[in-house]
């Protein structure tokens, strides 16, 4: 394994919508994380504070996401019905 040449990952809040309509994106790569999610990988923050001047369609760029909710949270309040 070698490592990349990346020091700053930005989480899309937009989703891909948000990628697509920035159109072409400079000076950064765009991957996905575990839950499919868009993430843009900047070798430093001039990169991105540059994206976000030239192109604010992108949306809000997040410097981490949380994990999407389950269904657990429901499971845990089916159990919580009638006595």
């Amino acid at each position: 394994l070698e490592p990349l040449p990346y020091q700053v990952a930005r989480w899309v809040s937009g989703g891909w919508d948000a990628v697509e309509a920035a159109g072409r994106i400079f000076n950064a790569v765009v991957v996905k994380d575990n839950y499919d999610r868009p993430v843009l990988l900047f070798k430093n923050t001039w990169n991105v504070d540059q994206l976000v001047a030239d192109s604010p369609e992108i949306g809000e760029l997040l410097p981490f996401a949380l994990p999407p909710t389950t269904s657990i949270d429901n499971r845990s309040k089916k159990g919580r019905g009638k006595k």
